[in-house]
């Protein structure tokens, strides 16, 4: 009699899996599993794999679900002070927002309106300033830049979302 392997989705062991793509993901699926995704090979596939065992597939699918703080592996944002960095900078060279302007060639106005804070710079622009100032714009996010929300139940969709209470 051939092998028992488990299928990647619902962890029933079977003889047949059947390769088919779910949201993205190629998984090797039972035929009861299958019909959740749009199948990659024209017909089963007899597999050669070793068994799993179910408490092996359990801990791997643990290790897959568990949950990841995004602060700590976050990348770095655009820090809050940004505005005061870039003038502060730029005062220290005895550059004129004109000068800064015209090293990272772009207009007096957006160097205004970037030490105003009237606009957040994009990546490009934002490594422009940081080269032509040598200094940093962006940091890790740490607790205190994030949103807080009572308690510590830790945050949620709302934390970031600003509701319009009329």
């Amino acid at each position: 009699m051939g092998k028992h392997v488990l299928c990647e989705v619902c962890g029933k062991q079977t003889l047949m899996l059947r390769v088919v793509s779910i949201e993205g993901s190629e998984l090797n699926a039972c035929q009861d599993c299958a019909k959740f995704g749009v199948e990659r090979s024209p017909r089963p596939k007899r597999t050669t794999a070793e068994p799993v065992h179910v408490s092996e597939a359990l801990e791997k699918r643990e290790k897959r679900a568990h949950s990841i703080d995004v602060f700590q592996q976050a990348a770095e944002e655009l820090a809050p002070d940004f505005s005061q960095r870039i003038r502060k900078a730029r005062e220290r060279l005895n550059w004129t927002p004109e000068d800064l302007g015209k090293k990272i060639n772009e207009k007096k106005s957006v160097i205004l309106k970037l030490e105003a804070g009237q606009m957040s710079p994009d990546d490009a622009l934002i490594r422009k300033v940081e080269r032509a100032l040598g200094i940093k714009l962006k940091e890790r996010p740490t607790q205190s830049m994030a949103p807080r929300a009572a308690g510590h139940r830790g945050l949620t969709l709302g934390d970031f979302i600003k509701l319009d209470k009329k």
